[in-house]
């Protein structure tokens, strides 16, 4: 069922009240498509919805796949031994992410009341920071001691699938429960019974501590196409895995993050925009840079209101010359930071990446300055002090340094920052515009009283 009409319906029979049907098309409908239609419905509704779920099962895998705002208030919805029912069907990952959600002394009771180990497995995974490999992991992991047979483990894996998340790959461990080595579960079936696991393992797996920042995680699942990457301690003990749709969720995290970092709208909560109070004073300190640059703007074009009040025209091509250097500048903060993120550009091809990007500006500047000066010799050509070729020549010389100098800024702050250690998304975007702003304003001015004598 197409996904709109899939909320007409739980939306029309919610407003009529006909649980029966309701539910009918609730046991019929994905986890995930129910998760995703839970987003157009107001939480009153969502609680409705959600308890009419057929068990307990159901409810933990669609809390699973829901965003954190639903979570919290399912959680919320619920008492404690309630609670406590919903997080025993979960995995331990999506466990923890949920107490994460819930006030800490709610999530220490519960835990005190909550017996047993997978009590004690979330609780060490609360204990790690929610973007490392460590609080994105699930401790479900098929892992066995280095010399069990092919037979015995796939008759342990028959055994214990249910119990485990997500059986990509089987890892290997020694007696100390240090990973050292790896297989697919293909090469675990066509191996000899008898065959033992250090017979036909990968002894090099390349796996990630604990501490590794999320992001690092993806690109390692990304760059060799795994299905699930293991998760190590500082000595090297096994302690989980992060899946593949673990991983698609931080990729999806981390874009929307960069994106509105160098929008300037770092921090801002796209399920709160219904709220405008809440909304502006998320996104106000965002805009200081360009309060900010827009005032030294301001006190540039006032030192030269004389050249203003001499040759009008040049008020004119003020927008157009510092919205193209705006623009160009954003672009190329925009590839290098996307570059930085991937992997593929970082400090030490600082050289080779400002002198692209400034070529590309000059190529675009000479494009558009030509073309700018035409406009300028048509429109704004005449007069008894200066010529058309002059004003031409300005707005051209103009257009042409402030794109090459935008460029500049936009390739180069981003791997200033990166090598200064601090994330490129999150300045780059406001002090970007709001330099090329400066600049290209004060450069406008300059060329223009040097070529029109005023």
């Amino acid at each position: 069922m197409p996904h709109s009409l899939l909320v007409d319906s739980i939306q029309k029979l919610l407003r009529r009240n006909a649980e029966r049907n309701l539910r009918r098309i609730l046991e019929r409908t994905h986890d995930a498509d129910i998760a995703l239609v839970l987003r157009s419905l107001s939480l009153r509704d969502v609680e409705r919805t959600f308890r009419l779920l057929p068990d307990l099962q159901r409810q933990a895998e669609v809390l699973a796949e829901s965003d954190p705002e639903i979570r919290e208030h399912v959680a919320s919805m619920f008492d404690d031994d309630e609670l406590i029912d919903l997080l025993r069907e979960m995995s331990g990952d999506d466990a923890a992410d949920l107490l994460e959600l819930v006030p800490e002394e709610r999530a220490d009771q519960l835990l005190s009341v909550w017996k047993g180990d997978e009590a004690r497995e979330v609780d060490t995974l609360l204990g790690y920071d929610p973007e490392t490999a460590g609080g994105i992991m699930s401790p479900d992991v098929f892992a066995l001691p280095e010399n069990t047979t092919a037979q015995e483990a796939i008759e342990t894996l028959q055994a214990n699938h249910e119990d485990l998340e997500m059986a990509f790959y089987l890892y290997v461990v020694n007696e100390h429960g240090h990973l050292v080595g790896v297989c697919s579960l293909r090469q675990l079936v066509v191996s000899l019974p008898n065959e033992r696991l250090t017979d036909f393992m990968t002894p090099d797996v390349i796996s990630v501590d604990v501490s590794t920042d999320q992001e690092e995680v993806a690109r390692l699942v990304a760059r060799y196409n795994f299905l699930a990457i293991p998760v190590v301690d500082g000595t090297n003990r096994l302690v989980g895995l992060v899946t593949v749709d673990d991983i698609i969720d931080v990729i999806r995290e981390e874009a929307t993050e960069d994106m509105l970092n160098m929008a300037g709208a770092g921090g801002v909560d796209l399920a709160d925009q219904g709220n405008p109070l809440k909304s502006a004073r998320q996104r106000m300190p965002w805009l200081l840079a360009s309060f900010f640059g827009g005032i030294g703007s301001m006190f540039i074009i006032g030192a030269f209101e004389d050249a203003l009040l001499e040759v009008a025209a040049l008020a004119a091509f003020i927008p157009v010359t510092i919205g193209m250097g705006g623009n160009v500048g954003t672009q190329a903060a925009t590839i290098v930071t996307r570059g930085i993120a991937l992997g593929r550009i970082d400090f030490s091809r600082f050289t080779w990446v400002v002198t692209r990007e400034v070529m590309t500006g000059v190529v675009l500047g000479i494009v558009y300055g030509i073309l700018l000066a035409i406009v300028a010799a048509v429109v704004w050509g005449g007069g008894d002090t200066w010529t058309a070729g002059q004003l031409a020549g300005t707005v051209s010389l103009s257009v042409a340094a402030c794109m090459a100098l935008a460029a500049t800024v936009g390739g180069s702050v981003p791997l200033i920052f990166e090598r200064m250690g601090v994330d490129p998304a999150v300045a780059t975007g406001p002090l970007v515009t709001t330099s090329v702003d400066i600049v290209g304003v004060w450069v406008y001015f300059v060329i223009g009283g040097a070529l029109l004598g005023v």
